[in-house]
């Protein structure tokens, strides 16, 4: 399950990329940029900015879950049954489906589009999500088929799943984005709903197999930027052979309309993006444990 196909990406990985987003993740991030990326299933997203006030779906919701409010149409989701009658009678697409089922060949025809952009700038496709290696047969069969047609592949994960089930990919990966959130386990079931040695064994796994990896940790104010946390994740880094660098994230809020139209409350309103000057002192506490290692820690302004 697909939930987006992003063209000419320059931040996921080198050149121009195509960014293919899995639907569905084992995480429950509290500040996640992609909630429509969290269910495994496809959903209905609303816009009322689209909506034209015909009123259609007010009228023939089988179910009379949507209901006129303030907002104009908007789903009651403890009535909806996801039926998607509103999804196909909207005119002006103020109702539409997150989540797309694609068979192998076309995902690849889809990816394959943009093969001029991976020549000129040395790009390739970025498998993303919610999480790619919880889809592993699927993921392996695209990745191969990329792989044998020649387009580089890199892989964004969590890094939550199960090794023998997903290290039928691995010979298939140029290389990884792993998220690490936090090194306390308990902070980080908190932050995310599941414990962190997983995700470590992971990383120590996937390094063992040979795939280059950079560690990201999303910097959220409040939530993870204690120096304590970023060291400690640093001091990890240092003992994997095959982490190449250490990528911190600014948190940013730019998905927090999209809680609102999957009909969900956002968590983190009051939360607000770390300064420049924040940002720079982590990286330098992280330099610091990095010193000598070869590695190195970064954020891109």
């Amino acid at each position: 399950m697909i939930f987006n196909i992003q063209k000419c990406s320059v931040h996921d990985g080198d050149g121009l990329r195509t960014l293919v987003f899995f639907k569905g993740c084992p995480l429950g991030c509290k500040w996640c940029a992609n909630p429509e990326s969290q269910s495994f299933q496809q959903e209905i997203m609303e816009s009322s900015a689209k909506c034209i006030g015909c009123m259609r779906c007010v009228k023939e919701c089988p179910e009379k879950a949507v209901v006129l409010t303030e907002a104009g149409p908007t789903i009651d989701r403890k009535s909806c049954v996801k039926c998607f009658h509103c999804t196909e009678i909207c005119y002006a697409g103020a109702k539409y489906v997150t989540g797309k089922a694609y068979t192998v060949e076309e995902l690849f025809e889809e990816i394959e589009k943009d093969r001029m952009f991976y020549s000129m700038s040395s790009g390739g496709v970025t498998f993303s999500g919610g999480e790619p290696l919880v889809q592993a047969e699927f993921l392996t069969r695209i990745a191969e088929k990329c792989h044998e047609e020649g387009i580089h592949v890199m892989l964004e994960s969590c890094g939550y799943a199960e090794y023998e089930k997903f290290k039928t990919v691995l010979p298939f990966i140029d290389a990884m984005f792993m998220d690490l959130k936090h090194i306390d386990t308990e902070i980080h079931r908190r932050l995310t709903g599941r414990g962190n040695q997983l995700i470590l064994d992971n990383i120590r796994k996937i390094s063992e197999f040979g795939v280059p990896i950079t560690i990201r940790t999303p910097i959220i104010p409040g939530y993870n930027d204690e120096k304590l946390n970023i060291t400690g994740i640093a001091e990890f880094i240092k003992t994997i052979p095959n982490v190449r660098e250490y990528e911190l994230l600014a948190y940013h809020n730019l998905g927090e309309s999209k809680y609102k139209a999957l009909g969900r409350g956002y968590a983190l309103h009051d939360v607000r993006p770390p300064s420049e000057e924040e940002m720079d002192s982590l990286v330098t506490a992280a330099e610091e444990v990095l010193k000598g290692s070869g590695k190195h820690c970064f954020y891109i302004k």
